[in-house]
């Protein structure tokens, strides 16, 4: 197209195209020294240059030319393409059509092959049964001697049959492989059992077909005259064994065999030739060390007559392979296109049964891994070449056909095409220009209206899209900034405030309260943000009766109500009465959520008139209401945190305090029992409230009763004294009493000692409980709870931050589309510059009268620019929003992030409490033999008693002695001064 531009108003594109040619066009200079046309094979720089020079110059064509070029390519590829793929599915079926009919051809030649063995098979049956051929075979095995006479009648047999049959092999064996008689040259006595078939028809009496390779020596032995053709080579020998039997007995007595040399004999090729109207038709062997010979063929081709058919037509070595193949498929045909001579064939080749074992009821073909014959029949192509040749011309002429039909449609075509095209070019150049509102005009409902009605739905839905982009972006910048004010708050009070102050600032309404729930489902207003006109709601109560059960569990789902007009929404009177006291004439509610239950609502009030409330207003109030619930619940559970440390710290102190006075005590009564230990029964411990206040009250007693004892004991003492001179006999005697009481004493001031153990041991595991103590809570199960709680609502709060920011990554991915759709605006702008470049080049070459077409290319490389300048400015806007979406997505990460140390920080604090829990167990453990160790206290002062009372006992045998004490003075009075001077170290005043 740029062929008669002037040079310097080509622009960059026809640059470009002449750079891309100009090494090409150098190559064809060279060569034209040279005499030859054809140019030098260009290298890969050239081949790539020549395929972007081509892609450049096919995208500068117009529409018209470029639907011209294109539909014409297509049809001629789907025409040349269906016509060469036609042909190859033709060709390919012909090709199956003729191995398949050689395959069937390849049937018959199997066929003549088995007629001369069946025919040989036949003959032997009967002969087997000939009286003759019997009595030899039945004297023979029977071990006698046969006589000459018998002898010559059954050579003369043999002989008849040999000639008849036209074979070459007529034998008669014995059961000891011993040959009684043949045909040819007097073998009688030699062992024959041509590979062991002999040997099976003996084991298995049934009649044995079979083909096998006889060698040249072996031969010679029957025939001393070889046939014509065999040059000394192995031969291809078909047997055919069959059992001969003594009627009397049917014993087996021998076996007959039959035998016909392959080679060299075309009646097997010619019969197929005959049956199948030429061809080719040969019987290979294969030889001992695998290879293969030609045992006979004829190629007659398509001559008419079969004697004209030449014979020993061997296969190309290279196509050897065939016979190979069929040998390895065990009487499967395989099939190959072979050429002799000048003529092709579907050749089929096919290997012949080791042996056929035949019974009364069927043949069964036997086939190992070496066959002995491989028959071949190839089918002439003659006709499928000439069919082909015939179409090839048909299909030219209908390709030619086809190629005007398309060049006719395509004309037609151009003109339904191309003016819809640029009518739906100048609308995107409208959109891209920043035109929202430009729709392409549907003048049909074929492809390109389709194309019209798709970017008319495509403008709709990026229009909508940009629009609500621009609100989503509004709303989140909104919502932020109000969030922004109370985040990182834990003062209830101060969240509401500044959540009401700003929610009334961003949707402009009257009035914006907080309304808080009890337990009923009644309660206030505890936040508000009222414009100065309008009466002031703070503190309020309000009991809707209808809300528990009609209202609660839709807010608890996330019902947001917007109500335009109270006297028009079908409310209730009672309802309509309560917002009438608070001049409400719209109002618009979303709920506050507290742990994923309805803590409250956040409503906006117009007072001045009814409202149409905008999708903007009600997705800010719902996206305020949650944040607010957010900190709401991080506020209430600080406090709850530090209202438990309160309690816990106040516990241990009280304890701490309660532990001390405990310890104190115990010391205390410590040091009062070693005083009574050493004999001080005038000591007494103070009693006090608790345990150790009962310990001490039961050791007063003990160290009562024990001065009460002691004082007794000095008053019999001194009575004793006094009535040592009465009677000295009792008063010995009286002192063996007294030494008994001292006794039972002693085992008192025993278990007094253990009693001491005892409380020694009491006031060691109060100084452990002490210990345990000082780290003990008594509100600890309480606190447990409550950071359970505390730990449940930070996982919920850390799965809420969660989905929060996995939707804002999903805002973030739909702005990427944006950006995707931006670039496709950017692509189209890109391509009409480049056509508004082409109509400036074609309007230059127009000359005067293409100066108007001129100017609107301008136009066009106008509006292109600006739709570039356009898509960038949306691209920047785009990018901003990505930016600061990933703010949030990282904000949100670093609330999770922080959400998660705080529940490490409360996990901690759970287990500091599971061990305030266990150490108070241990106390309460301690405490427990502490009140054991008191009822061992107890059964020790029940065993004292006891003592008591047998020294009472003891005593009153003493005051009936002491009448007969006057005749044992002397002694009474040592014991009485040592009774006295023991009695003396307690201290009783």
């Amino acid at each position: 197209m740029n062929n008669g531009l002037h040079p310097a108003k080509t622009g960059l594109v026809a640059q470009s195209q002449l750079s891309s040619f100009k090494p090409q066009l150098v190559e064809f200079k060279n060569n034209s020294n040279s005499g030859l046309f054809a140019p030098i094979k260009p290298k890969k720089a050239n081949y790539q240059a020549l395929i972007q020079s081509l892609s450049q110059r096919f995208a500068n064509l117009s529409i018209n030319h470029k639907q011209l070029i294109a539909l014409t390519a297509s049809q001629l590829i789907g025409i040349v393409g269906i016509s060469v793929v036609g042909r190859s599915l033709i060709s390919s079926g012909l090709q199956n059509i003729s191995f398949d009919r050689a395959k069937s051809e390849l049937a018959i030649a199997d066929i003549n092959y088995n007629t001369k063995i069946n025919q040989m098979a036949l003959g032997l049956r009967s002969q087997s049964e000939n009286p003759t051929l019997v009595k030899a075979a039945s004297l023979y095995s029977s071990g006698q001697t046969l006589s000459q006479d018998l002898q010559a009648e059954v050579k003369q047999i043999l002989d008849s049959t040999s000639k008849v049959n036209k074979i070459e092999y007529v034998t008669l064996v014995g059961e000891n492989f011993q040959i009684i008689g043949n045909a040819n040259t007097n073998r009688n006595g030699e062992i024959f059992n041509p590979d062991n078939l002999v040997s099976d028809v003996l084991a298995n009496p049934q009649t044995i077909k079979a083909s096998r390779i006889i060698n040249v020596a072996e031969l010679s032995k029957e025939l001393p005259v070889l046939p014509a053709g065999l040059n000394n080579e192995n031969a291809l020998i078909r047997y055919t064994v069959t059992p001969v039997k003594n009627p009397e007995t049917n014993a087996v007595v021998g076996a007959l065999i039959a035998g016909e040399i392959v080679n060299g004999k075309d009646q097997i090729v010619k019969d197929t030739l005959k049956a199948t109207s030429g061809g080719y038709s040969a019987v290979y062997l294969r030889q001992p060390n695998g290879e293969f010979s030609l045992a006979t063929s004829l190629d007659q081709g398509e001559l008419p007559n079969i004697n004209q058919a030449q014979s020993n037509v061997k296969l190309p070595q290279k196509d050897l392979a065939l016979l190979a193949a069929a040998a390895n498929a065990k009487g499967s045909p395989v099939t190959a296109k072979i050429k002799l001579g000048n003529q092709t064939y579907a050749m089929a080749a096919q290997a012949v049964p080791n042996k056929i074992i035949e019974t009364d009821e069927q043949a069964t073909n036997v086939f190992d891994e070496k066959p002995a014959a491989i028959l071949v029949r190839g089918t002439p192509e003659t006709a499928i070449n000439q069919l082909l040749a015939n179409s090839f011309w048909v299909e030219v002429i209908a390709v030619n056909l086809a190629l005007v039909l398309v060049i006719f449609w395509t004309l037609i075509l151009k003109r339904g095409v191309v003016k819809p095209i640029q009518q739906l070019e100048q609308t995107a150049h409208k959109f891209a220009r920043g035109d929202r509102y430009a729709r392409s005009e549907i003048s049909s409902n074929d492809e390109v209206g389709q194309l019209a009605n798709t970017f008319n739905r495509m403008a709709d839905a990026m229009t909508a899209q940009a629009i609500r982009l621009e609100n989503q972006a509004q709303l989140s910048q909104l919502v932020n900034d109000i969030t922004a004010r109370f985040r990182g708050s834990l003062n209830t009070a101060h969240i509401l405030e500044i959540a009401v102050t700003s929610t009334r600032e961003a949707i402009q309404a009257d009035r914006v309260i907080v309304y808080s729930f009890d337990e009923n489902w009644a309660g206030k207003i505890i936040a508000e943000s009222v414009d100065s006109d309008w009466p002031s709601t703070l503190g309020k109560e309000i009991i809707d009766p209808c809300f528990a059960n009609d209202y609660v569990e839709k807010y608890q789902n996330g019902r947001v109500q917007a109500t335009e007009n109270i006297y028009a929404a079908g409310l209730t009177d009672c309802h309509i009465n309560q917002l009438e006291q608070f001049g409400v004439k719209a109002n618009l509610v979303a709920p506050i959520l507290l742990d994923n239950k309805l803590y409250g609502l956040l409503i906006a009030h117009q007072c001045s008139a009814s409202r149409k409330w905008q999708e903007l207003d009600i997705e800010l109030l719902r996206q305020v209401a949650i944040p607010i619930g957010y900190a709401l619940e991080q506020s209430y559970l600080l406090e709850q945190i530090d209202t438990a440390r309160y309690h816990a710290e106040t516990a241990a102190i009280e304890q701490r305090q309660y532990n001390e006075a405990v310890q104190q005590q115990i010391l205390t009564l410590l040091k009062d029992i070693e005083g009574a230990s050493q004999g001080d029964l005038t000591v007494r411990s103070e009693v006090t409230m608790g345990e150790l206040g009962t310990v001490a009250d039961f050791f007063n007693s003990i160290v009562e009763s024990l001065r009460a004892i002691v004082t007794k004991v000095k008053t019999s003492a001194i009575q004793v004294n006094t009535a040592i001179g009465e009677n000295e006999a009792a008063i010995h005697q009286l002192a063996d009493t007294v030494i008994k009481q001292a006794d039972d004493i002693s085992l008192s001031l025993v278990s007094i000692d253990q009693m001491r153990d005892s409380i020694v041991t009491v006031a060691d595991n109060a100084k452990q409980a002490a210990v345990f103590a000082h780290t003990a809570s008594g509100a600890a199960q309480e606190n447990g709870q409550a950071i359970d709680q505390a730990v449940q609502n930070i996982f919920k709060l850390r799965t809420t931050i969660g989905d929060t920011a996995k939707k804002v990554k999903r805002l973030g991915e739909s702005s990427q589309q944006i950006s995707q759709v931006v670039a496709l605006i950017n692509q189209i702008a890109m391509q009409t510059n480049f056509l508004a470049i082409n109509a400036g080049l074609e309007a230059t070459r127009s000359g005067v009268e293409g100066e108007g077409f001129a100017m609107i290319a301008e136009e066009v490389a106008a509006l292109a620019a600006r739709c570039s300048e356009a898509t960038q400015e949306i691209t920047q806007v785009v990018d901003k929003i990505q930016r600061e979406t990933n703010e949030v997505v990282t904000a949100m990460e670093l609330g999770t992030n922080q959400v998660v140390e705080g529940t490490n920080i409360v996990e901690n604090a759970k287990n500091s409490l599971n061990q305030i829990i266990y150490v108070s167990q241990q106390i309460d453990d301690l405490v427990q033999s502490i009140s054991l160790a008191t009822e061992s206290q107890v059964k020790t002062s029940q065993s004292v008693s006891k003592l008591m009372q047998d020294i009472y006992q003891v005593s009153n045998l003493t005051s009936t002695y002491s009448h007969q004490a006057s005749q044992s003075l002397k002694q009474t009075v040592e014991i009485s001064q040592e009774l006295q001077a023991t009695v003396e170290t307690f201290k009783v005043n």
